[in-house]
């Protein structure tokens, strides 16, 4: 009788191969190796190397982690295609300063999220070197067109005209009248 392979991600997990610097892990759809970098400053999470592949494509990232994360690192990979198909990617952490008018609405003058920087593309692919993708599907880069700065720009006046028809709205409560424009 065969033995039957788990297509439960969670299944294929050994629990000590991040430890062992090299491995293998089983999703549903591809197969990731892992290998950790030597050179690394032990002040920082070590750099992982991870090769990505199903059947027909595969792709590269480079993600420093702690050795307990590399799987949750893992199962947020996207799925090889014939796009992604031999790049070199880097995943790491960005911070961005928010534009003054969305510090107003939200109090935050900094967001943090996860990219993916090209580091590496073969001749004719349609990714970059140097330009970022967004961490959840790499379809889409992260620089704007003409067409999402005007979006944004938009969604910025809507913004604003709400915060100011809730301050005119505090202070008529406030003040128990209506304040002339």
């Amino acid at each position: 009788m065969r033995g039957r392979k788990s297509t439960d991600y969670d299944d294929n997990l050994d629990p000590i191969a991040a430890y062992l610097r090299e491995g293998t892990r089983h999703t549903p759809n591809f197969v990731v190796h892992f290998r950790r970098n030597e050179f690394y400053d032990p002040a920082f999470p070590p750099f992982w190397e991870l090769t990505v592949a199903n059947s027909r494509h595969s792709y590269r990232v480079m993600v420093g982690v702690p050795a307990d994360q590399l799987d949750l690192a893992i199962k947020k990979l996207p799925e090889p295609s014939a796009e992604r198909h031999g790049v070199d990617f880097m995943r790491a952490y960005k911070e961005v300063f928010l534009p003054d008018d969305i510090r107003r609405l939200t109090g935050e003058t900094m967001m943090a999220f996860l990219i993916y920087k090209v580091k590496s593309a073969p001749p004719g692919s349609s990714y970059e070197e140097g330009r970022y993708y967004n961490d959840a599907d790499l379809a889409r880069p992260i620089t704007q067109t003409e067409a999402d700065i005007a979006a944004n720009d938009r969604r910025k006046e809507v913004l604003l005209r709400k915060l100011e028809a809730e301050r005119e709205f505090q202070r008529v409560r406030d003040h128990g009248y209506r304040m002339s424009p």
